[in-house]
């Protein structure tokens, strides 16, 4: 009897172990860039499942990168990356646009790896500061209210021309769907929020891009947009990027 009783608590040892295994590995791979949400990420997050469905090892050109696969509440369904070496898809993710995507989402790992790289090259020539945290006169109803996202993690915050100061939020308190939200626009100079980019920056920028949040997002869109051919030739920008763009190599050229 002894013995059974024995067999049993290692059972239950080594089952108890086996959990806390699982739940320090699920709590990485879901909270391992948590460091930035505000009370609105953390409930818009609260039924997100990230734990990889599977991983596979993927050489993409010069960049290698491991491609999970992850539960469709992951993100609210949206691919993106985490760390230096992760791009994550959302089970049953469009065949159709997996390319490109896979495409938008290396820039992501490339900023990652080359943060320098990429501050000189925004800075030069896009007038783009990028920032860890935010100033400390950025009103409280954008710093309440904006959304994190993991692919501009490293340095969320983005000002362009010294003042316009681009915020990414959720649309509102109750609605904390990730593609409803806006971008706010925020003038350090007359401390005045805007619903829409300045005219200069349009005029820069393009009147279509889609993720205007930031420079990594308008960064990917564009790189992603010229390897697809959907490249616009009347965007100052994105020409400037393509010029600046190492196709074979995949890295920017400063």
């Amino acid at each position: 009897m002894e013995k059974y009783i024995i067999i049993i608590l290692i059972f239950l040892v080594l089952f108890y172990l086996y959990n806390c295994i699982m739940i320090i590995e699920n709590f990485e791979d879901d909270t391992q860039w948590s460091d930035n949400w505000t009370k609105l990420d953390f409930e818009a997050r609260k039924d997100d499942i990230c734990t990889p469905i599977s991983k596979e090892y993927k050489k993409l050109g010069p960049i290698n990168s491991w491609i999970w696969t992850v539960p469709i509440s992951c993100e609210n369904g949206m691919p993106h990356t985490r760390d230096e070496n992760i791009i994550a898809i959302p089970n049953g993710f469009s065949e159709i646009r997996l390319p490109k995507t896979i495409e938008h989402e290396k820039i992501h790992l490339h900023q990652r790896r080359s943060q320098k790289d990429w501050i000189k090259f925004y800075k030069k020539y896009w007038n783009y500061e990028i920032f860890k945290q935010p100033p400390l006169s950025l009103p409280k109803e954008l710093t309440e209210m904006k959304r994190a996202n993991p692919d501009t993690n490293d340095a969320p915050f983005a000002c362009w021309k010294g003042k316009w100061w681009s915020v990414p939020v959720y649309y509102s308190t109750t609605d904390l769907k990730f593609r409803n939200c806006i971008v706010k626009w925020w003038n350090s100079k007359t401390n005045k929020i805007h619903s829409e980019a300045p005219d200069d920056w349009l005029s820069f920028f393009g009147q279509k891009v889609s993720q205007a949040e930031h420079p990594h997002e308008i960064s990917a869109v564009y790189i992603a947009n010229i390897l697809f051919d959907d490249y616009d030739e009347s965007v100052k920008a994105m020409n400037i990027l393509n010029k600046k763009w190492d196709r074979v190599n995949e890295k920017l050229i400063n």
